[in-house]
């Protein structure tokens, strides 16, 4: 027995899920769509380098800078509290 079927039953049962496949299908890859190319595995990288939160453009006047405080006592002595040197010692090798 071969059903006949009209225009109308033809669109409800077959036009409406195949747009909402092609609605479902549009939203999954919209985003790939969007950004463009990505790095693939074994691939040579294309892209600009970025270096971010790298220097400024500008160099530091040497004549602006702050002096730095003379350390007292034997070369490789540590800093006090306060004085806004960095310590001579400790870091990776654990001699605090």
């Amino acid at each position: 027995m071969i059903v006949e079927m009209s225009g109308h039953s033809l669109l409800v049962f077959v036009g409406i899920p195949a747009l909402v496949v092609a609605v479902v299908a549009l939203l999954v890859f919209a985003s790939s769509i969007a950004n463009g190319p990505r790095y693939r595995p074994g691939l040579s990288w294309w892209a600009p380098p970025v270096w971010i939160n790298g220097p400024t453009t500008t160099k530091p006047n040497p004549a602006n800078l702050p002096d730095l405080p003379e350390l007292t006592g034997a070369p490789g002595g540590t800093a006090t509290a306060g004085t806004g040197v960095a310590r001579t010692t400790g870091g990776a090798s654990a001699s605090w």
